[in-house]
């Protein structure tokens, strides 16, 4: 099984980061526009649309206020299908004052070394949209259309 791991140093509090990755608001600013997300609670569905084809279901398994957040997907995308995410924050000892994310996606099923490409680069791609959301308020989420 391949694994994508990703290590990012954020220059904003661990608190402020869980709020970006755990609630609505924040998924939106930096992973995809359109976003249905319960209170976040192990069991909750967090709904993503980017295009037909593409709209992954994940359902949160672990939930460690500040510090971790667990996801499977449960539906909307095949290749994905199964698939764990973790986020694992800690206070950076690279940026005082701010956090080092960990995030890892771990596949179910072996896909291709170009299907991993891609999605390490995405992946690359949205968590520095993160950092960007968290330490300069503006993130570079997919403009997702609402009827994909």
């Amino acid at each position: 099984m391949k694994v994508i791991h990703h290590v990012s140093q954020i220059g904003a509090r661990p608190d402020r980061v869980y709020a970006q990755i755990t609630t609505q608001e924040g998924v939106s600013g930096w992973w995809s526009t359109v976003v249905a997300a319960p209170r976040a609670e192990v069991g909750a569905v967090v709904e993503f649309t980017f295009q037909s084809g593409f709209n992954p279901e994940m359902e949160i398994t672990e939930l460690e206020e500040g510090r971790v957040l667990g996801w499977k997907c449960v539906g909307g995308h095949d290749p994905w299908a199964d698939n764990t995410f973790r986020f694992e924050l800690a206070p950076s000892e690279a940026k005082p004052g701010g956090t080092t994310l960990r995030f890892w996606q771990h596949y179910a099923t072996e896909l291709g070394d170009d299907a991993y490409g891609t999605y390490n680069y995405n992946w690359a791609y949205y968590l520095e949209s993160l950092r960007l959301l968290c330490e300069e308020g503006e993130g570079r989420p997919f403009q997702a259309d609402a009827g994909s």
